[in-house]
């Protein structure tokens, strides 16, 4: 199982220089959902970039300890359940912050992880 986290972490980090998750809006998200909109691209909404970030940082977390593999499986299961709804929150309240709606189960995770980021931004 590490290995495939592993892989997925790393082609998630390798090509996009990672913001801070913690410091973005819903905004960002929206953007992203109008840019792919607008280009016709049919993106399944978990491989939004944001949502691809948060997965990292969660795997990154797991990676260096801070937390069991349980934790792990269920702010992933967490998070794959609710992206939909993280999606439409964002698009009536653009001006949030990304983390906050997230499920709960992933904030904490994400707190544990804060400044301990292996990405070029996290440094």
């Amino acid at each position: 199982m590490k290995l495939v986290l592993g892989f997925v972490a790393f082609t998630a980090w390798a090509g996009e220089p990672a913001p801070d998750i913690n410091s973005v809006t819903c905004l960002k998200l929206n953007r992203e959902i109008r840019g792919y909109m607008r280009r016709g691209v049919d993106l399944p909404l978990a491989e939004l970039t944001l949502f691809r970030q948060t997965r990292n940082r969660l795997i990154e977390g797991f990676e260096d300890g801070l937390y069991s593999r349980d934790q792990l499986s269920t702010a992933m299961y967490e998070l794959s359940r609710d992206v939909e709804k993280v999606v439409k929150t964002c698009r009536r309240i653009g001006s949030r912050p990304f983390v906050d709606m997230l499920p709960a189960s992933v904030q904490k995770l994400l707190m544990a992880t804060r400044g301990t980021s292996k990405s070029p931004a996290g440094r």
